[in-house]
């Protein structure tokens, strides 16, 4: 089950990479909405594999196994995470958090899943189910670092506030003419 899981979670990473692929490299002016699938799949991968190392055993002591600080890092994992999925589900900040992506997924990798010993030896996990785990996650890598280089950086609109005019009494009306005056 655990195996199954972590697969499939990153093949969703990987098909939403391949979106944005094609989103950013195609000659023809492709619709908002091939580049949104892709980052709606990359942010349902990742908070897929933010519930498998916190909710599955097997990941989770695997974590707190082979990364010192083990609870207090699984937390501060989890919660950056978690985060980053639910920034890129809707679309808010995608740009920024996808360095922290990059960051995240690259630490993991080369703290957990290149481990491989662990798997294979420990966990029985096939040698080439864990080669395309690891292939997948640079695969997902990869991807955040073309978005980084081909994506600019949208940030959401904010409110204006309109300016509301002061009504102008004889003070105020004074005031002004003196101003006036002195420029």
């Amino acid at each position: 089950m655990c195996v199954q899981l972590r697969m499939s979670t990153r093949l969703i990473g990987v098909a939403g990479n391949f979106l944005l692929y094609t989103y950013f490299v195609s000659r023809k002016p492709q619709s908002r909405l091939l580049r949104r699938s892709g980052e709606c799949l990359i942010g349902l991968s990742v908070v897929l594999s933010t519930y498998s190392f916190l909710a599955v055993a097997e990941d989770r002591e695997a974590f707190l196994k082979l990364v010192p600080l083990g609870y207090v890092m699984l937390f501060v994992y989890g919660t950056l995470l978690g985060t980053i999925g639910l920034c890129y589900i809707p679309g808010l900040f995608v740009y920024d958090v996808t360095i922290g992506l990059a960051v995240l997924l690259s630490a993991s990798t080369v703290g957990v899943d290149m481990r491989v010993w662990y798997w294979t030896q420990r966990r029985g996990i096939h040698y080439w189910n864990q080669m395309r785990l690891i292939i997948d996650n640079l695969t997902i890598i990869v991807g955040a670092l073309l978005y980084l280089t081909c994506a600019k950086r949208d940030l959401p609109p904010l409110p204006v506030e309109e300016e509301v005019p002061i009504p102008q009494t004889e003070e105020n009306k004074t005031e002004t003419t003196v101003k006036k005056k002195l420029n």
